[in-house]
């Protein structure tokens, strides 16, 4: 029985229907059109790698705005101003019924946005120059460079004017106003250089961590006017303020503590809270606050979830509310139904940071992914003991055991990997001819020296031949002739993927396969590195680019016979989603989808 390769599946399931709107490339359509989106007012907020949301303040379904990374975010009337990873700028309504694109993508990369009647400003960062900041007029998509040789810039924030700290050593700091059309300095005034600018409902507060002192800045008279509220000297941070109330945080010397300030005081807030709180978004009196905390998944070592919650904070009465809110992606096995995942040794951390995402982050469990090696996996997804798997294509072994048992099965691309060969830097070469590949483990070339390396003799590692690196490298490297018997030859025999590189980092002459991917979180060790074949480094761009001569392919696995809407076709059609290639992206797989 031939096997049925799946290509462009089509997403029956009406829950993913509506999760899984289109990414920011059509986020007019992502925005509006996604199966009705509320039509009250609510808040803005990221969740599930920084999806942008809409959530109605009356607690209704949260829905789905935009699916790409959300870099920042800022509230500018009855419009809330977006900047994603593509470089684009978008604003949306309050309602969230309307978008519109003010900044193409494939501009800068903004890590903060300023709006104000006029435009936006995006704020990017640099290594060697510090913050950097563009200013968007209204209907322009060229952006006008602000402040170009001002001294020390250190923050901004808009009113009548554009405000940014500056610093020189005859002047000190001072906080200077530009007039928004000229961008030419019309005054400033002396300033702490600790001051921060944040900008509320009455206008702009200039707040100085650590001392106790919060003013409010008056625009007409060109001064700071002390605001009488009851700060401390311990407090670091001002989390959101409206109406002339506030919440605080205490720095260290203060246990991190929050306190409310009003009218009649200030009073510390309840101990349960989480230790820090950001300002997510501010609307009709409610101050919507996200925080995180961490876990380690039980799925794989060294993989970190993200558990993610909010809650509302009324800034008349200073009351704290739970805000519950999921997102579309992570409902899809809130019942713990997630399925029997199995894998190669490689997509380990994937399989892992899916079972995190899924059951982990979510409370929802579920099975734990088993990787039991390609083979193993192919034997389960035909004896049923998986019920999705990510895999290379079948031997014709594995395709015979499907057969012997009746069963046909879907696959669907989902990403590119490479064979690479592994060694240590001291071996004084970088670059390997496949031929030179092919003549090392041949047993013809075995001093480095033969290679214009050092002269040392070559250590030659291997794999046993039921592993994935093994075969990906037998059918690779020798489809056109014999395997050569490496046991005869004297080479290495290694038993798992992590002795292979252990070895290569211990041993300065060794050299070994693995998988591009499998060496994800070991690069960055010194010594340990993949050779560059025939001129082209094994990266993730180069796979893509179809540069990297032992590119691989994965794909994603199920029996043909899955119902619609089962588990594992939930989980399957999940593949291909934007959200699946930033998990994928994570763990150094390059996404790969069929047809392309």
């Amino acid at each position: 029985m031939s096997m049925k390769l799946m290509r462009n599946r089509r997403l029956l399931c009406l829950l993913l229907v509506f999760a899984l709107a289109p990414a920011l490339s059509g986020c007019t359509q992502a925005a509006g059109a996604a199966s009705a989106p509320p039509a009250s007012a609510g808040f803005f907020l990221t969740l599930e790698y920084d999806r942008l949301y809409f959530a109605p303040v009356d607690g209704s379904a949260a829905h789905l705005v935009a699916d790409s990374s959300t870099l920042c975010t800022a509230r500018w009337g009855d419009w809330l101003y977006a900047a994603f990873e593509d470089g684009s700028i978008w604003r949306f309504r309050a309602d969230g019924l309307e978008a519109a694109e003010l900044v193409p993508a494939g501009s800068r990369t903004y890590r903060e946005l300023i709006p104000y009647d006029g435009g936006v400003i995006g704020v990017y960062y640099s290594f060697l120059d510090g913050a950097g900041y563009d200013l968007y007029r209204s209907g322009a998509q060229t952006p006008v460079a602000l402040f170009e040789g001002e001294p020390m810039l250190m923050c901004c924030t808009v009113g009548k004017y554009i405000y940014s700290r500056v610093y020189d050593n005859e002047n000190g700091s001072r906080l200077a106003a530009f007039d928004p059309e000229s961008l030419e300095r019309l005054w400033e005034i002396p300033v702490d250089s600790s001051v921060e600018l944040v900008r509320d409902a009455d206008g702009i507060l200039c707040f100085f961590p650590n001392s106790g002192l919060l003013c409010r800045l008056d625009e007409d008279a060109c001064a700071l006017v002390p605001v009488d509220i009851p700060l401390a000297e311990t407090d670091c941070e001002l989390i959101a303020s409206c109406g002339g109330n506030a919440l605080v945080q205490g720095n260290w010397n203060d246990d991190y503590r929050y306190y409310f300030i009003d009218g009649s005081g200030r009073r510390q807030m309840d101990e349960g809270l989480p230790e820090f709180f950001s300002l997510a978004d501010i609307l009709d009196g409610k101050a919507l606050l996200h925080y995180n905390t961490y876990g380690q998944s039980a799925a794989g070592e060294n993989v970190w979830y993200r558990i993610e919650g909010y809650k509302l904070l009324d800034m008349e009465s200073g009351t704290f509310s739970d805000f519950p809110v999921s997102g579309q992606y992570g409902a899809l096995f809130a019942g713990g139904d997630f399925p029997v995942l199995d894998s190669s040794t490689a997509r380990k951390p994937v399989t892992a940071e899916l079972y995190a995402f899924f059951c982990e982050s979510t409370g929802a469990g579920g099975s734990l992914p088993l990787c039991s090696t390609t083979h193993g996996a192919w034997l389960n997804i035909a004896d049923g003991a998986a019920d999705l798997a990510l895999l290379a294509a079948p031997t014709q072994e594995e395709q015979d055991y499907l057969d012997e048992r009746g069963v046909t099965v879907e696959m669907k691309l989902y990403g590119g990997d490479g064979l690479v060969f592994i060694g240590n830097r001291a071996c004084g070469v970088e670059d390997l001819s496949l031929a030179q590949v092919r003549a090392i483990y041949r047993g013809e070339i075995t001093n480095w020296s033969q290679l214009g390396g050092a002269d040392h003799e070559i250590r030659v590692l291997y794999r046993d031949d039921q592993s994935g690196s093994q075969r990906l490298f037998e059918r690779m490297l020798w489809k056109d002739e014999p395997v050569p018997d490496f046991e005869a030859l004297g080479f290495e025999r290694l038993d798992d993927m992590s002795s292979i590189v252990s070895e290569c980092l211990r041993d300065p002459y060794a050299v070994g396969y693995s998988i591009m991917t499998y060496l994800h979180d070991v690069y960055g060790k010194e010594d340990l590195f993949a050779f560059s074949l025939e001129g082209f480094a094994a990266t993730p761009e180069n796979v893509a680019a179809g540069r990297y001569p032992l590119g691989t392919q994965g794909y994603t696995v199920i029996r043909s016979d899955e119902p619609e809407n089962s588990p594992a076709r939930r989980l399957f059609d999940f593949f291909g989603t934007p959200l699946c290639d930033v998990i994928l992206a994570n763990n150094g797989v390059t996404p790969l989808h069929d047809g392309e």
